[in-house]
């Protein structure tokens, strides 16, 4: 029997700004969660978005009222993804990310921002 079983971990994505979160999965970041500092309705005050180096629908982010709230939608378009995409090309998502890591790390440059 296939564990259909998604664990997503959910830190703060950095010690000094609060309310913005990184959202890992296997040991990958692959999205954030983060207050709306422009907030204009209060139904959409959170936003979240799925970060990964390849295409994404429009589904992949979106806001929510609050931070629960986010993060099931966070996690509804994760599972989502995970089952729409083969395997094979988030294994290759994952490479080019882990070869843009090592790229920056031996150039002394910054990682590149993923926008979000």
């Amino acid at each position: 029997m296939l564990n259909n079983t998604i664990t997503l971990s959910i830190r703060p994505k950095w010690p000094d700004i609060p309310d913005h979160y990184a959202v890992r999965s296997q040991g990958q970041e692959i999205g954030r969660i983060r207050h709306a500092a422009d907030a204009g309705r209060p139904d959409r005050s959170w936003e979240w978005f799925i970060v990964i180096p390849m295409g994404l629908p429009a589904w992949a982010s979106g806001a929510a009222q609050d931070r629960d709230a986010a993060v099931k939608a966070f996690s509804a378009a994760w599972g989502r993804l995970l089952n729409e995409t083969q395997p094979e090309r988030l294994q290759r998502a994952w490479e080019l990310q882990g070869a843009a890591q090592s790229r920056a790390a031996e150039t002394g440059l910054p990682p590149p921002v993923i926008a979000g």
